[in-house]
């Protein structure tokens, strides 16, 4: 089995549902949810791994202040040791407000020390052999992004797997001219539909998958309520969603990577790999905030996706 490494944000979420509509200037409104968590798409990631008992270590950094303290805390309580966190007195923990409905969401962010985080803060120990290393939220961390096609090209020349989750470009311009040199080194994209048409210019995600460059290994789609696209040896597939009551679909792309990682750890195909990953989602947007009991569990109780 392999194990995972983590690389990317870590911040406080805030997410706020069961709001009465949408806010406005003047205006308070309610919100009838509120949960505290560990957010940022790497923590999201690490945690549901641990939840499904899988080796995990996350690389990342926090400020030296309280949100950084209830974090490292929540992160103990999952399983998921901290001593690859590191803590920098320079800039504060970022930290997210999600505006969460049933069918959309929104964040307001303030990214904090995501922005300035590069290699030389993290702890270097991601790199190791016959592991897998998981990097995310290309775009909102600024100063890692440069660095990352020779994370993975490092990754790679250990004999480490490696996927990478691009996250959304606040900034609108989705440019991963850094990137595209070293997209031989990259096992598995995983964007959303949005950014993958965003990315490439092309209004439908069949021709944003065709115009994708072809050095990436693999490009895993996350298409939400329409489930999952894959271009796999040159060869498209559609993958139908799992049918689900939606809750709150904040971390459905996070938990959807999980899904697919832990069926890596798991030594198992591509093609179950993904439907391990709209399993993983499925879950997510049937609860408020990160599901917190492992896959069986929920298949078990629910019945959605059983081979």
């Amino acid at each position: 089995m392999t194990n995972i490494h983590v690389l990317g944000d870590l911040n406080l979420d805030i997410i706020l549902s069961g709001l009465e509509g949408l806010p406005s200037f003047g205006r308070e409104i309610l919100a009838s949810n509120c949960v505290m968590k560990p957010g940022g798409s790497a923590a999201n990631v690490a945690i549901m791994l641990a939840v499904n008992d899988c080796p995990v270590r996350l690389f990342a950094q926090v400020g030296n202040d309280q949100a950084a303290k209830f974090l490292l805390q929540d992160l103990l309580t999952f399983g998921i040791a901290t001593e690859t966190i590191s803590i920098s007195k320079q800039e504060a923990t970022g930290l997210t407000v999600s505006l969460t409905f049933p069918k959309d969401r929104m964040y307001i962010t303030h990214p904090g020390i995501v922005r300035t985080t590069s290699r030389k803060h993290l702890v270097d120990r991601y790199i190791e052999p016959h592991t897998h290393l998981h990097l995310t939220s290309y775009f909102l961390q600024v100063a890692l992004r440069g660095e990352v096609g020779n994370i993975l090209r490092n990754a790679k020349t250990a004999g480490m797997s490696t996927s990478l989750d691009p996250g959304g470009d606040t900034n609108g311009q989705w440019d991963i001219s850094d990137l595209r040199e070293h997209l031989q080194f990259l096992d598995y994209f995983m964007p959303s539909s949005d950014e993958i048409r965003a990315m490439t210019g092309r209004d439908e995600v069949h021709a944003a998958l065709q115009a994708f460059p072809k050095e990436a290994q693999a490009v895993i789609v996350k298409a939400g309520a329409h489930g999952a696209l894959t271009r796999y040896h040159g060869e498209i597939e559609e993958y139908p969603a799992i049918p689900i009551s939606v809750v709150d679909t904040t971390c459905a792309g996070d938990s959807f990577d999980a899904g697919f990682l832990f069926s890596l750890y798991r030594e198992e195909t591509f093609q179950r790999a993904v439907q391990r990953g709209l399993q993983f989602g499925a879950q997510a947007v049937s609860t408020l905030g990160l599901p917190s009991e492992d896959i069986d569990h929920f298949l078990a109780s629910t019945g959605p996706g059983k081979d």
